[in-house]
């Protein structure tokens, strides 16, 4: 059953997910992080592997996986990304399943990748443009880390989401945005010392890649779905 279940990986896949794993528990065990770390690593990037071939299953492991992240960003005093995971993300993550449920290529075992308006895209970027003042503020409050980077991160973020969500390849990129702002993040206590933070580094780091890649691979699923769409609907035309 489980062998049957990875008969569409690809290797490049499956050896990212192997060696991400052993990459995401080892640097755990050298640098001395915390259990919690090690799950909310690897964890992570089996959701983000997932997510990139268009599984909805990176939603039920990903439910897991935010947990951890806000028990992590809880401790190290990143309120903006305890915010972002409990008052946003968990939200979004609720609605993007259901979207996902209901539109599956049962098929092919992926979700439909769907093309966004104009208008809603205009909408979604210049709302959290605005937004961004309002995270500001409230981290600042807060007394938040790295105040800038935090707000940028729950921009980002947001837009991730909320992309995911509508099943738009955009949140690909908006990943891959978010993930450079994480990476800042958690690089800047590694530099001043915070050595066991290395094994949280990791996880946007292994991400990064992973959702460069997924760019790519929502691309040619939108671009096979098409191709699809077009046979089914030129088969009808011929059957009338």
């Amino acid at each position: 059953m489980i062998k049957g279940y990875f008969k569409d990986w690809t290797k490049f896949e499956l050896i990212f997910l192997i060696c991400g794993l052993i990459i995401s528990t080892t640097s755990s065990i050298l640098f001395g992080g915390t259990i919690i770390n090690t799950l909310y690593t690897s964890l992570y990037l089996i959701t983000a592997l997932l997510m990139s071939k268009g599984k909805v299953e990176s939603y039920f492991v990903g439910f897991v996986s935010v947990f951890f992240y806000a028990i992590v960003s809880y401790q190290q005093a990143y309120y903006g990304e305890l915010i972002i995971t409990t008052f946003l993300t968990f939200p979004i993550m609720i609605i993007g399943i259901i979207s996902w449920l209901r539109h599956q290529d049962k098929e092919d075992d992926v979700v439909i990748v769907n093309t966004l308006p104009k208008k809603e895209l205009i909408i979604a970027f210049s709302s959290q443009l605005i937004l961004f003042w309002a995270y500001y503020f409230l981290l600042k409050a807060f007394h938040t880390d790295l105040l800038v980077l935090s707000s940028i991160s729950i921009v980002t973020s947001v837009l991730a989401s909320y992309f995911e969500a509508r099943r738009s390849e955009l949140s690909l990129f908006c990943y891959v945005a978010n993930d450079i702002v994480i990476i800042s993040l958690w690089i800047i206590p590694v530099i001043n010392g915070q050595t066991a933070l290395i094994s949280v580094l990791v996880g946007p780091l292994l991400l990064l890649i992973n959702d460069i890649y997924g760019s790519y691979n929502w691309r040619k699923l939108k671009k096979t779905q098409k191709e699809k769409l077009n046979k089914e609907t030129e088969n009808k035309v011929e059957v009338s």
